[in-house]
């Protein structure tokens, strides 16, 4: 197995692999995203995130309960937002596992509403997915009309 994290932090179970995933630049909008390079069945466990436990919120931390997050720049920080994602975070065993059926070249996604009490960065969601909610700012904000402009202002 050749590994995605760096050296410095501690090799955990589970964790992701550079045969089965690899960190790419996606576009100008989403920045580096998660590509996968291995199929998966829904139900099966993709990895277990690594990082360091911090209390401060910043763009690549995940939210694991209400007063820690855990900074993880390398590689599950970069996986992008669907509001149809094709994988889920349980924050208790950092476990991602997919929640459909994963194909090789698919882009691994995660509903962030589903971690994050608040985003770092609230941002317009243009996912394409049917469900698409069209702004995302985590599961604790009520996004109204007035909250999404004042929202959209915050973050220029």
């Amino acid at each position: 197995m050749t590994r995605i994290y760096p050296e410095h932090l501690p090799v955990i179970p589970d964790e992701p692999a550079a045969e089965n995933f690899r960190v790419i630049d996606v576009d100008k909008t989403r920045g580096r995203g998660v590509l996968v390079l291995t199929a998966y069945k829904a139900g099966e466990v993709l990895f277990r995130m690594n990082g360091t436990l911090t209390k401060e919120m910043t763009q690549f931390t995940l939210q694991m309960d209400e007063l820690w997050h855990l900074d993880d720049p390398d590689f599950a920080g970069r996986v992008l937002h669907s509001c149809d994602p094709n994988s889920r975070l349980d924050p208790t065993t950092r476990l991602f596992t997919a929640v459909k059926d994963i194909e090789p070249g698919d882009l691994l996604t995660m509903d962030y509403d589903e971690t994050e009490d608040v985003l770092y960065r609230p941002f317009p969601c243009s996912c394409g997915a049917e469900n698409c909610r069209g702004y995302i700012a985590g599961r604790a904000v009520d996004v109204s009309a007035d909250t999404e402009v004042q929202l959209v202002n915050m973050v220029g």
